[in-house]
């Protein structure tokens, strides 16, 4: 194995694990803020749920579909951490489909429309890497699908968010 080749793997590796903790993190975070996972036997029906900023979506809605997101990307740091590319593959799938339907666009937004096309087209190429069984090519497939989402979700923040206020 040459240098460059180990300086990659190190750089790929040192990634994963930061992104491992990162999620235990947010893992850790949510569980303390509300223990209770919400299922479809507790959730209020829509009608009775409480839309905070006047966008016509419930906020408990968004609040548990993120969740979602986060356990489907915590199921990715997983396969990766422990070289299992059927988990790779399966959060990658279902980061894919949730991407696709209605609760996923909360903005009507050219860039937002741009930012959740992006994360569509490197959520495929995600788990076309895990079927490939290629961890090199599925950990750096992830590191684009994380800062997608972090660019995207500083985008809706500050732009989208304060444009509304």
């Amino acid at each position: 194995m040459n240098q460059n080749t180990m300086k990659i793997k190190a750089i790929v590796l040192g990634s994963i694990t930061f992104m491992v903790l990162l999620g235990a993190w947010f893992t850790y975070s949510y569980a303390a803020e509300d223990p209770k996972v919400p299922t479809a036997e507790t959730e209020k029906p829509k009608e009775q749920q409480i839309d905070d900023d006047g966008d016509g979506k419930p906020k408990a809605l968004l609040r548990d579909f993120m969740r979602q997101k986060l356990l489907a990307s915590n199921m990715i740091l997983e396969g990766l951490a422990t070289e299992d590319m059927s988990l790779v593959k399966q959060g990658a799938t279902q980061l894919n489909k949730m991407s696709q339907v209605e609760q996923w666009r909360v903005h009507n937004d050219v860039m937002y429309k741009q930012f959740s096309g992006e994360f569509q087209r490197v959520t495929q190429a995600l788990k076309r890497a895990a079927e490939d069984d290629n961890i090199d090519q599925a950990a750096l497939q992830w590191m684009g699908a994380t800062m997608t989402c972090i660019e995207c979700h500083r985008y809706v923040r500050n732009e989208l968010v304060v444009e509304a206020k």
